[in-house]
């Protein structure tokens, strides 16, 4: 892979914000509920969809390399990982990400059957995380 760091892995293999696959098209209603498993995850803020070319080996490869402390079976959030990324929405495409391609579980309030303001406020609060 070269010389490409995590964030760049994560930028050029993440969707940020609504689905473009072009097979939820059809949904305009609700796409979310019409998409394939493992295709999108709501994180509250916004939803991540992985690209086709995402890769489990490759991203575990560069969270080893990087950020291994992330692997350590403890939760980890998206401030303390956007601490050490850079950035808060980049730690949060890396969380969904990382739990579409298998490697640890998102911990998003969105999974909750909560009222939407609700689950703002509990990610707003730092309740946005993963854990292997």
């Amino acid at each position: 892979m070269g010389n490409v760091k995590l964030w760049e892995y994560v930028r050029d293999q993440a969707v940020r914000g609504a689905c473009t696959c072009g097979l939820c098209i059809g949904a305009i209603d609700n796409p979310a509920k019409h998409q394939p498993e493992g295709h999108t995850i709501d994180m509250v803020f916004f939803q991540v969809a992985k690209k086709d070319k995402a890769n489990r080996e490759d991203f575990l490869a560069l969270v080893k390399d990087e950020f291994p402390h992330w692997l350590d079976g403890e939760e980890h959030g998206y401030i303390e990982m956007g601490a050490n990324v850079g950035d808060q929405g980049l730690a949060i495409m890396t969380i969904a990400l990382g739990h579409l391609l298998g490697v640890w579980t998102a911990i998003s309030p969105a999974m909750l059957n909560l009222p939407k303001d609700l689950q703002n406020l509990m990610a707003g609060n730092g309740m946005l995380s993963m854990k292997v």
